[in-house]
């Protein structure tokens, strides 16, 4: 007797699944867009949204197919067609209307997925995979989708070992973190264990070896938020890349709290440079509607004639930006390598540019950083831990989609 279909879907996907994952819905189809098209099964599981070609056996090593696989943050917009005439967007929480022939799916990396149903009575499977998707984008948030999957749950197996990157939770992660980079100069600071100095910065971070703990929480008291000058990387030749937001001008420091920032800043070097991040680069604003326009541009309705195409990316702005992000991070780059120094990075609040061009630094001049595993610690040490506000700058999926029908 054969195996039931369920649970040979169920078995298939246990062997590359993510630890944790189970299947909420299926249902067969096909993805369109191809010639021929491809048949398929499109499952929606409690981490993502996966179509799952016939024949296709997934590995083990790979458990994410970039192409087929997307993370329930990862959603930017879903609508369900019914007829060529009936569409209907489904943000979290939304009730489906009819019983969709095809449903599409629109990756926030510009990636699009459509699936249309196998016909002949399996309406109500595709009525139920599509409902499952919108109840599990609501019951997952973005927040919890980035600490999660990405990092903590892709990095974890099923018998609980630790991950291959430090997630930068606890004080051994940090000091593992400091030796890897070989920073002597450096010790991990325990001042902000109770998130008393600032509650934007993680419970440790890398200081100066000569300064004290107390100097450190009357230091950082001068700058926007309380996130004060503090290591982001160090240069194998001796350089070190700071970070830090805004400094208090009216917050009247007295001696002792001036010359410990000084300190702090030089890092025990003798050159110390002071980089303005936002010098010469647009606003966040601009960079937010740059990137509104690209992905609306880059959608499958979008009215652009194909002859106009390239100057409407130009309009976008998107590359014009991108090439002053880089450009600048090239020179930070010539500075750190240049000489022994140390090369301070300064946002009022030090958690969007500070934040790309230390990553894009240590990405142009350290060779483990275009790694995967150096590539997923820099993301984790300098956007995950330095509480970079996703939630606000991304706007979450309902509010992306706002955006977008507006």
């Amino acid at each position: 007797m054969p195996e039931p279909r369920s649970r040979q879907l169920g078995s298939c996907l246990a062997s590359g699944g993510l630890p944790g994952e189970q299947i909420l819905a299926w249902a067969p189809g096909v993805r369109k867009g191809l010639e021929p098209e491809m048949p398929g099964t499109l499952i929606c599981s409690n981490l993502r949204v996966t179509f799952q070609p016939h024949g296709w056996q997934r590995s083990q090593e790979t458990p994410l197919s970039s192409e087929y696989d997307f993370s329930l943050a990862n959603i930017g917009r879903l609508e369900a067609v019914h007829g060529p005439s009936r569409v209907q967007l489904l943000r979290p929480g939304s009730l489906l209307k009819f019983i969709p022939e095809e449903i599409l799916i629109h990756g926030q990396d510009f990636r699009l997925l459509r699936v249309g149903f196998e016909a002949g009575g399996l309406e109500p499977q595709a009525f139920q995979v599509t409902m499952a998707i919108v109840q599990a984008r609501a019951q997952n948030s973005p927040a919890q989708q980035y600490a999660g999957i990405t990092l903590s749950q892709a990095g974890q197996s099923s018998d609980s070992r630790k991950p291959p990157i430090p997630l930068l939770e606890t004080i051994e992660d940090w000091e593992t973190e400091r030796k890897k980079q070989a920073a002597r100069g450096w010790r991990v600071s325990t001042v902000n264990e109770r998130f008393d100095v600032a509650t934007s910065l993680p419970r440790y971070f890398w200081v100066p070896n000569r300064t004290l703990d107390s100097e450190v929480r009357r230091a950082f008291g001068h700058f926007h938020q309380g996130r004060g000058p503090r290591l982001s990387w160090q240069h194998p030749g001796g350089s070190d890349l700071l970070r830090c937001g805004g400094f208090y001008t009216a917050s009247d420091p007295n001696k002792e709290d001036i010359r410990a920032v000084e300190s702090m800043l030089q890092a025990g070097h003798s050159d110390v440079v002071l980089v303005d991040t936002m010098d010469e680069l647009p606003s966040l604003a601009d960079v937010q509607l740059a990137h509104l326009r690209l992905r609306a541009l880059c959608l499958p309705d979008s009215s652009v004639a194909e002859d106009k195409w390239f100057s409407a990316l130009e309009g976008t702005r998107w590359l014009d930006y991108t090439r002053s992000c880089l450009r600048k991070a090239s020179d930070i780059s010539v500075l750190v390598t240049s000489r022994v120094r140390s090369v301070v990075l300064q946002e009022r609040g030090d958690r969007d540019f500070n934040g790309l061009l230390s990553s894009l630094v240590q990405l142009l001049s350290a060779p483990e950083a275009r790694t995967l595993l150096g590539f997923q610690s820099l993301v984790q040490r300098e956007w995950v831990a330095a509480g970079h506000p996703f939630l606000t700058r991304l706007g979450g999926s309902g509010a992306s989609e706002e955006c977008q029908s507006s």
